[in-house]
This record gives C-alpha cells, structure tokens and sequence, in this order.
C-alpha cells in the first residue's frame, strides 16, 4: 500500500494497489489510439543469457498497447545479433534492433566520431541509449518512449504502462516520468541510493546553501533508477552521459528543459529486483566505485556550470559533511530493518561509505584539475545540424541488419 505524501519539488504518484492491470490495460489501450508508445531496450548480449530476459520478453508478449519496440544490443557477435533477434520475434509488433557492434552501425560510429563527437568512443548503457534515441526521432509518428533496463528479475508488464501512463494521458500535462520501487530483499539494497548518493546530495545543500537543482534532486525518491518515460519534444533536446552518470545526467537536462510542474516520478513495482554491482574498494574503475565517482562528477559539473565555485576547502567540506550524514542515516536504516526483521550488517555499511568517502576524495581532486570532465553527447537537434544526411544513414542501417 503507497502512502500518498507529496514532498519536494515534484509530483509524485503513488500505486495505491487498488486497480487490476487489465483495467489499466484498457485505458492505455485507448491513449494508444491518439498517441504513439515506443519502449526503448538498452540491452548486452549477455542479459539474453538470463532468467531476468526471458521473462522480460514473456511479459511483453501479452503488451497490447506499444507502437513499437527499440533494443539496442552491445557486446554480440553476428551469430548472437541472430539469435537475439530471433528471441524477439515472439513479441508482436514492430521490434527494430541496433547492431551496435556490427560492420554499418561501427560505421556511423566513426562517421559521429570524426565530425567532433568524442564521447561517442566511449562504450557504454549511455551511448546505447543515445544512439537508440537518435533511431526513435528519425520516425514523425514516435511520441512518447519509455526506458527500462534488461536485467530486472521480478519484471512485470504493469510496470511499463505505469511509465507511461503520466506523459500519454489526455489529462495530464507532464513531459517526463521516473519510475521508483522498493529494493529490499533479505537485506536493504540500492547502496549507491541510500549510502551515497542521498546522503552527498544534502550534503551539498549544507555547503552550497539553498539550491532548486540539489532540491530537485533530493525529491526523487530512487534518483539513480534505470526506468523513465518522456515525449519526443523533449528527448529531441536531451543530452546524455556515455558514462554511469546517466541517470543523473539525464535528470538534469530534464531540469534545463522543461518545468518542474511537468516532471513526476511514479511508483512502478511493489518491490524490484536486478543483478548487484561490485562494492570494493580495491579497484575504483568498477563497480559500484565506478558508478559513485561518474555520479559525483556529473553533479558537481552540473553545479559549477550553475555558478557554484568549487575550491579545495569547498570539498573538504562536502566530505566531511557527507561522511558525517551518511553515518547518521546509517543509524536509520538499522531501526528500519529492525522492525521489518531484516538483516542488517552496521560494519559493512560503515565500511561502504568509507569507500565512498575516498571516491569522493578522488573525485574531487581531479575536478579541480579538470571541471570539465568528459562531455555530454550532444543532443539529437545538434547532430543533426552537423550532419544532415545521418537520420537517412541511420534508418537504412538498422533496416539492412534487420532485414539480413
């Protein structure tokens, strides 16, 4: 049962469990009519290997409602491209697969490569992402598109109408949804949420003082969530991080495009479910570490092009500030998980933010030697003023792989 408390600066639309996915079903069915509804899947090889994918694609065979269905699969031979496309064939309806690594789409790689578009050498779920957008816009009749991610065990179809459901309704004016859930299995999970990027974020709003950006930030109550639902109009002005800093990236050029008033996140699962990633401190380039670090640097660049100066005593404050935070909210999630019954290791908490602390201190090292960090990829609008003829390169490059 989700409480219906609204806090920060956007709407919040809580699933009060009370409507049958088949009633649900009917309406969008209906909005189907009048608007087009394109799900985009960023997707490795390896995911089509799992019991998370299978069941993925069970699930959206019985989807009545989608115009179409857009993967982007990285990491495949020709022999795996064939055998994924040969698993999605059980979908009905239009399914379009990018060939990331194969002959033409390596092609247009270079081709955004050599025009100046360095970041696109950087492989990635946001390069995926991107290049999936930029095939989405190249159709007129695309209105509305939804991302969600390819390892999510416990997936549910009700989950990608609930994405959708706020920017399709005739009634309703929002441009951009974030999808949120439990992550709470044996133990509490979503550390990079609960330990770092939470607790960073008020941090930042101890030193930096009042701040619509941090606020806006700090309404959502699963920022790092891989699953989101907007219109065209505003994707055709998106940039996007190649690197783990996508979800907050792609949350702050929702921020610079569009009115608070037309953001919402909406409760998507009663609980969710997806693979773990690494918490070592021993090797900073994977894993969790990895991911910390991509999300410090997307803030603080974000806040410095605001007009945040950042200086050596500025991070020394925001570390401390953010160690001492994420202590105390550790102390919270104890008494948490211990009227829930849940297992609760205090050690491994600690020991996590104390890896987070030193990301941070790596982090903050290096902006200061570089604000700038790695660029954005550059929006779809961009692009295409750069280079013309790639929307007519792109299309026929997807439709000769498929079509192999």
């Amino acid at each position: 049962m989700g409480d219906f408390f609204q806090n920060g600066t956007i709407t919040t639309l809580q699933d009060f469990q009370n409507r049958s996915y088949e009633d649900l079903e009917k309406e969008m069915k209906e909005m189907a009519g009048e608007t087009n509804m394109v799900l985009l899947l960023p997707a490795l090889y390896s995911e089509f290997e799992t019991p998370a994918m299978e069941r993925i694609i069970s699930e959206l065979k019985e989807v009545s409602f989608l115009y179409k269905i857009v993967l982007g699969l990285d990491n495949a031979t020709r022999d795996q491209f064939e055998t994924v496309k040969r698993k999605m064939e059980d979908i009905p309806g239009q399914v379009d697969i990018l060939f990331n690594d194969g002959e033409n789409m390596s092609a247009l790689y270079e081709e955004i490569a050599d025009a100046g578009f360095s970041s696109i050498k950087i492989r990635g779920k946001g390069r995926n992402v991107w290049m999936c957008l930029s095939y989405i816009l190249t159709d007129p009749e695309a209105y509305a598109i939804a991302v969600h991610d390819c390892d999510i065990i416990d997936y549910e179809k009700s989950m990608l109408a609930k994405l959708f459901y706020p920017v399709v309704h005739p009634a309703l004016d929002y441009e951009f949804n974030k999808g949120y859930y439990s992550r709470v299995e044996k133990r509490l999970a979503g550390r990079a949420t609960r330990l770092f990027f939470t607790p960073l974020v008020r941090s930042l709003q101890d030193v930096v003082g009042t701040n619509g950006y941090l606020e806006y930030l700090d309404s959502f109550r699963y920022a790092l969530s891989g699953e989101f639902a907007m219109i065209r109009n505003l994707a055709r002005s998106m940039r996007i991080s190649p690197t783990w800093g996508l979800e907050v990236s792609t949350l702050s050029e929702v921020y610079e495009n569009t009115s608070i008033h037309r953001i919402c996140q909406t409760e998507i699962a009663d609980n969710y479910t997806h693979k773990h990633q690494i918490l070592s401190g021993s090797d900073r380039n994977q894993g969790i570490p990895k991911m910390a670090g991509d999300i410090a640097q997307t803030v603080f660049r974000i806040l410095n092009q605001q007009g945040v100066v950042f200086s050596e005593a500025t991070f020394d404050s925001v570390i401390s500030t953010y160690v001492n935070r994420a202590i105390k909210i550790i102390t919270k999630y104890n008494a948490l998980s211990l009227i829930n019954g849940l297992e609760y290791n205090r050690g491994e908490e600690i020991k996590a933010v104390k890896i987070f602390s030193e990301v941070l201190e790596e982090v903050s090292c290096g902006f200061i030697k570089d604000h700038l960090g790695i660029p954005l990829l550059s929006s779809w609008v961009t692009v295409r003023g750069v280079l013309p003829h790639f929307v007519d390169q792109l299309k026929e490059a997807v439709r000769e792989d498929n079509e192999l």
